[in-house]
């Protein structure tokens, strides 16, 4: 890449927030499913808040999810930084390229990570709309009778 423009870069800070907005809405979700799962695992186990055991990750159905996203955070906060850096002006003409590279870079493994543990995937799930074809075929029964 020679040169990086004024387009790249406001592309690139787009992007960014768009990984921010979806990494943020991931953690959301997976905390309050695995929050859920711990405390029905804490009451199946009779686990007391107090005690020395706890409910070990891989029994969290998103829990090694969040940790790899909220990992990826700083990256995505500084890729954030420096693009809006360049945006303004504020790093040297002579390190604008390499500056622009690395917050790509940090981007890119950010998308990596949100594709890998399915963040889409989860956040559309929690939106669609709770399906149970017994009540879809009730409701049509009720209607019917007049």
């Amino acid at each position: 890449m020679s040169e990086v423009t004024t387009q790249d870069i406001d592309d690139a800070l787009e992007r960014a927030q768009t990984l921010k907005d979806i990494a943020e809405e991931f953690v959301d979700i997976a905390d309050g499913i695995n929050n859920a799962e711990r405390i029905r695992l804490e009451e199946e186990r009779d686990i007391d808040i107090d005690s020395s055991r706890w409910v070990p990750l891989d029994d969290i159905p998103l829990g090694e999810e969040v940790l790899r996203v909220k990992d990826d955070t700083p990256s995505l906060e500084s890729a954030i930084q420096t693009l809006e850096n360049l945006a303004e002006g504020k790093i040297p003409a002579a390190d604008i390229i390499e500056k622009f590279q690395e917050a790509m870079e940090d981007l890119e493994t950010v998308e990596g990570t949100l594709q890998d543990v399915g963040a889409e995937e989860v956040i559309k799930a929690s939106q669609a709309p709770y399906e149970n074809d017994f009540d879809d075929e009730q409701d049509d029964g009720e209607y019917s009778e007049e």
